[in-house]
């Protein structure tokens, strides 16, 4: 999972993603969150799932602009979304259990894949 430092780096990314007609999945984080931290490995597992279809960011909120998180429209940590075209789709708010927000994860990927 790439990091995202920015907008800017966002825009290219989304820009990129729609060249491909490929969704992308953005893990909203922080450092200091547990739930975050426990959850990352288990998206890395499902990033390399779906390699070739979908890529996988995560954005620390604690490291980037303010401007970023508030595209993002991000209240709770860790949220996990999915963009397409160039835009937000989908997300799911991970304050759960793991295999839960993963499967829940899953099921939001397969509607834009």
């Amino acid at each position: 999972m790439e990091s995202i430092n920015d907008s800017d780096h966002l825009d290219h990314i989304l820009s990129h993603a729609q060249q491909l007609s490929q969704p992308i999945v953005i893990d909203w984080m922080a450092a200091w969150c547990r739930k975050c931290i426990y959850l990352k490995p288990k998206l890395e597992k499902l990033a390399a799932e779906y390699e070739t279809k979908v890529k996988f960011y995560y954005v620390d909120v604690n490291k980037v602009p303010q401007t970023l998180v508030k595209r993002g429209n991000i209240s709770k940590m860790p949220t996990i979304q999915v963009w397409k075209d160039g835009e937000f789709k989908e997300e799911v708010i991970g304050g759960h259990k793991a295999w839960l927000v993963i499967d829940e994860v899953r099921e939001m990927i397969q509607k834009f894949v």
